[in-house]
């Protein structure tokens, strides 16, 4: 298992990541994310509605596969993942998502956006 105590705090569920996976909008957004973009770049780069690609954005940042980053004028999203693994133990299915390398304290923040997102304060 892994040694970061923060990791049960921010990693996604299985469930969660699957969705995102399965997804079209959020597959197309993934393969085509070569740098930061803001949610109106990430639609026209894509061809999607500026709706669907929200919901798509912020269901992959749900998954901890996509890094949101507040800026002045407007959000940029960022891949946020290095691969993610599923192995089966019986009947069971585990899900890893490797992400880059953080420092504890870029982790802490990461945790404080969610938790101020989540409050409406973000």
């Amino acid at each position: 298992m892994c040694a970061n105590p923060l990791s049960d705090a921010i990693e996604p569920d299985c469930q969660t990541v699957f969705g995102a996976l399965t997804s079209e909008p959020c597959r197309s957004i993934l393969q085509s994310l070569e740098r930061p973009l803001t949610a109106s770049e990430v639609a026209e780069h894509c061809g999607l509605a500026e709706g669907t690609t929200y919901r798509a954005l912020e269901r992959l940042v749900d998954a901890g596969l996509l890094r949101k980053q507040e800026r002045e004028r407007a959000a940029t999203y960022a891949i946020d993942f290095d691969e993610v693994v599923v192995s089966a133990d019986g009947d069971d299915l585990d899900l890893e998502v490797t992400g880059p390398s953080r420092s504890a304290a870029e982790q802490l923040s990461v945790l404080w956006d969610s938790v101020q997102e989540e409050a409406g304060g973000g």
